[in-house]
């Protein structure tokens, strides 16, 4: 009786253990604004062109390229997986293929006198920690909501 009970110990102590280590081998960054080389072939120029700009991530997938305003690519980008190495190509919905080389955190991207934290409110009604550069203040998840001051 008394080893049965120490070998049902062990079992758990065991299943401890493995979960333990699963929790703490989570990789990646946390979620949020990142700074990120993002190159592409200009449809117009027919050049290579190449930007410095601030990409969403979530759950380590790509959510988002904030290009400039007036950037001729206004269609969806797919949520993309980002490998260790922080580089990934992905294809916009109006097909235009982009190259993606993860650069560090947001303010590496741009002087960080542009950026500022979006005024846009999450679901709870706390103030978006996401970084912009837009003229409203407002990330683009947040586009199209009141901007608070």
């Amino acid at each position: 009786m008394k080893n049965k009970i120490i070998q049902k110990l062990k079992k758990i102590n065991i299943i401890i253990f493995f979960l333990l280590l699963l929790i703490s081998c989570k990789k990646g960054a946390p979620d949020g604004s990142y700074c990120a080389e993002v190159s592409f072939k200009h449809q117009e120029t027919n050049e290579m062109t190449k930007y410095k700009l601030l990409v969403e991530v979530k759950d380590q997938q790509l959510q988002h390229i904030s290009f400039p305003n007036g950037h001729y690519d206004t269609s969806s980008i797919p949520v993309t997986l980002i490998p260790d190495n922080g580089k990934c190509t992905l294809v916009s919905s109006m097909g235009q293929m982009y190259q993606v080389d993860m650069k560090g955190n947001a303010e590496k991207c741009l002087n960080a006198s542009n950026l500022v934290q979006c005024r846009g409110r999450v679901k709870d009604g706390v103030r978006c920690k996401r970084l912009t550069d837009k003229h409203n203040g407002l990330c683009w998840q947040h586009q199209g909501q009141v901007s608070y001051k």
